[in-house]
């Protein structure tokens, strides 16, 4: 139910836009009443910003996957290819590039988009800190997890409609930028 509510909302908020959109005509769309929508839902920003919390989810256990003697750049670059497989996809990708243009035109969501991006970077950078032990520096880790985060956002847009470049631009933007102290 609660996919079907988010598609619903997203397919409202792109036709008609977010602000304008209630969340009594997300609910009658679905067949629902307003008090049924938040049990699933605490708002109607949280239908669009759901993915990203997911999102981050799947990346902090891709991170947490990766081997323990490999590189942080190295393993923030294999966290990634998450985001190159559903870029590769085709629904995946129009879905993604639906929610951000919802999120790209509402300053209020923005705003709620940049600060789970900021936890989900610090989220990240305390999985490396963990991973590195003692002598790791967490504020040369936090740098370098928004460096990765700077290549993957620079390497996407470019690619909207050529999805099997991605990937590759991802990897030499990342090369780029490889920290030279990278052990």
């Amino acid at each position: 139910m609660q996919s079907r509510i988010a598609r619903t909302a997203e397919s409202l908020f792109s036709a008609k836009g977010f602000e304008e959109t209630t969340v009594d005509e997300i609910a009658a769309a679905v067949g629902m009443s307003q008090r049924s929508f938040f049990r699933y839902f605490s708002s109607k920003d949280e239908v669009v910003l759901d993915s990203l919390e997911r999102l981050g989810e799947d990346l902090a256990s891709r991170l947490a996957e990766r081997p323990s003697g490999e590189p942080e750049w190295d393993s923030l670059r294999r966290a990634f290819d998450l985001v190159v497989e559903r870029f590769g996809d085709p629904v995946s990708r129009e879905h993604d590039a639906a929610i951000q243009r919802i999120i790209d035109r509402s300053p209020r969501l923005l705003a709620s988009y940049l600060c789970r991006l900021e936890h989900l970077q610090r989220m990240l950078t305390e999985a490396l800190t963990a991973r590195a032990g003692d002598g790791a520096d967490p504020v040369v880790l936090r740098a370098m997890v928004g460096a990765a985060f700077a290549c993957l956002h620079a390497s996407a847009f470019p690619h909207i409609d050529e999805p099997d470049a991605f990937g590759p631009c991802l990897d030499r933007t990342m090369a780029a930028l490889r920290p030279v102290d990278c052990r």
